[in-house]
């Protein structure tokens, strides 16, 4: 008889470390924008429409380079990409305070958002995709909750930083912090358990299973004598390599990405400009800041909730359940004059939103394998560019209208359209 192995899975310190990738590479990228956005403009000349365009052009370069990652993740694996990509983003953190043309803030911003997509986005994914299975759903809601979590910290840290030692030093902070994340990852992060004799969850070493992208639901491996039968989830014979040339011809692939493209649409449209919404309410702005921060929390919290209850449940039948639970968020904050509406917007719209970037590599590696997940996503990530139509979006409909309501309401209209895609899904055949 064997003793029990009462150590903590290593796979845990894999998803603590991606936790740390998203927490940076979205809070420096996005969430960190509210609270340089000002101080910039008058230090600059800028306005506020100069400064946006960087978060429109980051975006379409940041989401594109999530094609190459996925790519290079198949040849050399997490760590050489983490180690790069958190250098390559603290020194263009650095200098986006330093920078006194628009055009070298352009090139700073863009660079940073393609440097944190090789810490976080589909590297972090990846890194937490590779360790599990059956606690896929869990691990990576852990992970993704760094984003939210960076939405309640990084901003108001980025704030003070600034109140009291300046742009340039608090970019510097900061851009070091990101810095020493590279050398972190390099130490802890391994690409697969099988590099160290173990298995995806935490299953004991010795057991006689088979992977998950290999094993036949029909057809279940053979137990050797004396060895432990262990469940592992049954896997679509059709998990070879998914070329881009079968991908475009399969359905799910297109819902997947449009349903969760058009998501991020409403998302990025709201917290973006989350904080001026409040402030128009007329709340001040420490206060409307916190009541960003209290929505990010709330948004960490459903990041971990809903990809739990992709463990328990048909991922494909929670994400509708978010879609739909999202558009309750957003009718309450379409709720004049009313402070149980706000009261109920925060938790409701908050908890639901999180859940959007920890269920989608959720649903990747559910419907195309597990190893194939990063050569899936680095295509769908594609279609994550439609949400910078979310900043355009939302300014528009405060231009025009003075208001946001416009913008929720359309937002509303494609998180319906988003549940009906992500019903309408069929199994992989």
């Amino acid at each position: 008889m064997t003793t029990a192995d009462t150590r903590l899975y290593y796979g845990w310190y894999i998803a603590a470390v991606s936790f740390w990738g998203y927490f940076l590479s979205t809070g420096t990228g996005f969430y960190a924008f509210n609270a340089f956005l000002e101080p910039l403009c008058t230090a600059r000349g800028w306005t506020r429409t100069d400064l946006n365009l960087a978060l429109v052009i980051g975006t379409a370069f940041g989401f594109s380079s999530q094609y190459i990652y996925g790519t290079i993740l198949m040849k050399t694996g997490v760590r050489v990409l983490m180690l790069l990509g958190s250098i390559a983003a603290g020194i263009s953190f650095i200098f986006i305070a330093r920078v006194e043309s628009l055009w070298q803030f352009y090139l700073c911003y863009s660079l940073l958002f393609i440097a944190n997509g090789a810490y976080g986005g589909i590297v972090a994914g990846a890194a937490v995709n590779n360790w599990f299975v059956e606690k896929r759903g869990t691990a990576m809601g852990l992970a993704t909750a760094g984003m939210s979590v960076s939405g309640a910290i990084l901003p108001m840290a980025a704030l003070l930083l600034i109140r009291y030692s300046g742009i340039e030093n608090a970019a510097l902070c900061l851009g070091l912090v990101i810095l020493c994340f590279g050398p972190l990852a390099w130490m802890v992060v391994r690409d697969w358990p099988e590099d160290m004799g173990l298995t995806p969850d935490g299953l004991p070493s010795d057991t006689d299973t088979a992977d998950a992208d290999i094993a036949d639901a029909g057809n279940p491996p053979a137990v050797a004598a004396g060895q432990l039968q262990i469940h592992v989830p049954s896997v679509r014979p059709q998990d070879a390599q998914w070329p881009l040339a079968r991908l475009v011809k399969n359905s799910s692939f297109w819902k997947i990405g449009f349903a969760f493209g058009l998501m991020m649409i409403g998302t990025v449209g709201v917290m973006s400009q989350l904080k001026p919404r409040f402030s128009d309410i007329g709340f001040s702005s420490m206060t409307a800041m916190l009541m960003m921060a209290a929505t990010a929390l709330a948004g960490a919290l459903g990041k971990y909730s809903w990809g739990r209850l992709c463990d328990r449940f048909a991922p494909g039948r929670v994400v509708v359940a978010m879609a739909l639970f999202n558009c309750l968020g957003l009718g309450m904050g379409l709720i004049k004059g009313a402070p149980v509406a706000l009261i109920i917007f925060i938790p409701v719209f908050g908890f639901s939103m999180g859940g959007i970037m920890s269920t989608l590599p959720v649903m990747v590696a559910e419907t195309f394998g597990r190893k194939n997940f990063s050569s899936v996503l680095r295509y769908i990530s594609f279609f994550l560019i439609l949400q910078m139509f979310g900043y355009l979006i939302a300014g528009r409909s405060f231009d025009i209208t003075g208001t946001y309501d416009a913008a929720y309401s359309i937002f509303i209209l494609l998180d319906l359209l988003s549940a009906y895609l992500l019903f309408s899904l069929k199994p992989v055949g």
